[in-house]
């Protein structure tokens, strides 16, 4: 099992779409995905063509159990939502715990939206997940990590650049900082692509709705950086 837990560095980085597409790329190269929503804005639904009607979630569960909250999209990403009742962090760590008992088979990736206030260590994570912050080329998420709270990095939190557009200067800069900065940096990006923000208006990922879209590379080479990590892990 990989259990991988995405957080923003801040509100609007784009880690719930980072982690919708992620899922569809992997479903669609055969593996077995579950999305679990632990964000209490319960918006990974979206992404999903989850009737937007309907708040019903794993916060919401009286005498239900989680498969009976469980759906799964046209590709076959299987996702629970949030719910519409705001959940506490105390909540959120018991379904991080019961997640290890709800997967579909040994190889099952299991994707987690977390709020961007949570860590590593608040959801209190084994040593094999990985915790993964979005970030985006931009002053705002640089002032963030220039701060000491973030500077003294914890091993199991790695960043991931999102929207990344090469032909502004400043944020070939601010990448090419914090590569020297960050050591548990991603080395692989996720390009500026307005296909992500169409796709949602049709309750959609970008990665299904044009077939020759750059993102779609940069997917590929997210799920082969991570298959490597899980392979030196396991090995």
């Amino acid at each position: 099992m990989k259990r991988i837990f995405f957080s923003g560095l801040k509100g609007g980085v784009g880690n719930t779409t980072i982690l919708a597409n992620l899922a569809s790329a992997l479903v669609q190269a055969g593996e077995s995905v579950t999305c679990i929503d632990l964000d209490s804005k319960n918006e990974l639904r979206l992404h999903f063509a989850h009737q937007w009607d309907d708040l019903s979630g794993w916060s919401t569960l009286e005498k239900q159990t989680l498969d009976q909250v469980a759906f799964a999209d046209e590709d076959g990403v299987k996702f629970i939502h949030h719910g519409y009742k705001p959940s506490t962090l105390k909540e959120k760590i018991q379904l991080v715990s019961d997640s290890r008992n709800i997967v579909f088979n040994d190889n099952e990736w299991l994707l987690f939206d977390v709020p961007s206030y949570a860590s590593a260590e608040s959801l209190h994570l084994k040593q094999d997940d990985f915790f993964l912050r979005i970030i985006n080329c931009d002053v705002n998420c640089h002032s963030l990590i220039s701060q000491k709270t973030l500077m003294q990095q914890n091993s199991a939190e790695h960043f991931l650049i999102n929207r990344f557009n090469s032909a502004v200067d400043i944020e070939v800069e601010i990448a090419r900082l914090w590569r020297k900065q960050l050591a548990n940096i991603l080395p692989v990006f996720v390009h500026q692509d307005e296909i992500l923000k169409e796709a949602l208006a049709y309750k959609n990922v970008g990665y299904n709705c044009a077939p020759f879209i750059v993102i779609k590379d940069d997917f590929h080479a997210l799920i082969s950086w991570l298959k490597l990590h899980y392979s030196k892990v396991t090995s």
